[in-house]
C-alpha cells in the first residue's frame, strides 16, 4: 500500500515502523522541524516537513496514488484538516486519532475511521496487564469483552484435551473462544479437534473478564 501518515510522534513513528516492516510505501508529514529531521534519519521513507494546512502538501506527498491517509497528531484541528483534505482528494481510507471525544462526530461525518482517546486506551491496556499478570497481552473491547494472550501451563486441565471436548466437559468457561494457538514458531487457527499442549501461546476472546478461578483453566 501507499500510505500517507500525518504526525511523527510516538504513535506515528510506531505506525511507520510497522508499515515499513510489512513493505508498504510511506510518506510521513510532520510540522515540527526537529521531529521531521529525526524521522528522516531514522526511517527509509519520504519525510516532508510541513504543516498539513500548507497548500498542496498532500499533492506533493502523492495523494493521487495514496491508498490511505492516517492522522495521528495531538491536535484534533490538524487531524481534522488532514481528513478533510484527504476526503477532498478522494483517498479511499481515512483514519484518525481523536484526542477529545466531543470532536468525534466531526470526523465521522467525513467517513473517517476514528480512534478516540488513545491515552485512555493505553491506560486500559496497562491496567488489564496489571490486574491480570498471567496475561502476556490484553485488549479491552467496547462493551467489556477482552482479547488476551496467555500461555498454557503443565497443570492446565485443557492440556491434552481437544477444544470441542473441553467445551463439552465444561473445562472452558462459558463465553470463551480460542482464536489462535502459537506453538514454537507456528501459528494455528484452532478448531474443535485442536489439542492444546503445555507452553502454547493462546489468544482468547471472552465476552466478559474471567475470574482468577476461571483463568486456572489455562494456568492450572
Amino acid at each position: 500500500m501507499y500510505l500517507l501518515i500525518v504526525g511523527a510522534g510516538p504513535v506515528g513513528s510506531s505506525l511507520v515502523k510497522l508499515a515499513l516492516k510489512d513493505g508498504h510505501n510511506v510518506v510521513l508529514i510532520e510540522s515540527n522541524e526537529k521531529r521531521a529531521q529525526e524521522a528522516s534519519q531514522t526511517f527509509d521513507a519520504t519525510v516532508l516537513h510541513a504543516d498539513i494546512g500548507q497548500g498542496g502538501i498532500l499533492d506533493e506527498a502523492g495523494a493521487e496514488k495514496a491508498d490511505a491517509l492516517v492522522a495521528v497528531t495531538s491536535d484534533d484541528s490538524a487531524n481534522l484538516m488532514a481528513m478533510f483534505l484527504g476526503a477532498e482528494r478522494g483517498i479511499k481510507t481515512l483514519v484518525s486519532v481523536v484526542n477529545e471525544k466531543e470532536h468525534q462526530g466531526l470526523f465521522e461525518r467525513l467517513g473517517v475511521h476514528v480512534l478516540v482517546d488513545p491515552e485512555v486506551i493505553v491506560a486500559q491496556h496497562l491496567y488489564g496487564v496489571l490486574t491480570q499478570p498471567s496475561f502476556e497481552d490484553v485488549v479491552t473491547l467496547p462493551g467489556g469483552g477482552q482479547v488476551f494472550q496467555i500461555t498454557t501451563k503443565e497443570d492446565s486441565p485443557l492440556v491434552g484435551t481437544a477444544l470441542a471436548e473441553a467445551g463439552k466437559k465444561g473445562l472452558l468457561p462459558e463465553g470463551v473462544l480460542v482464536l489462535l494457538v502459537r506453538r514454537a514458531k507456528e501459528t494455528h487457527l484452532p478448531d474443535g479437534k485442536t489439542v492444546l499442549q503445555a507452553g502454547d501461546h493462546v489468544t482468547v476472546f471472552v465476552l466478559k473478564p474471567l475470574s482468577d478461578k476461571q483463568l486456572k483453566a489455562f494456568t492450572g
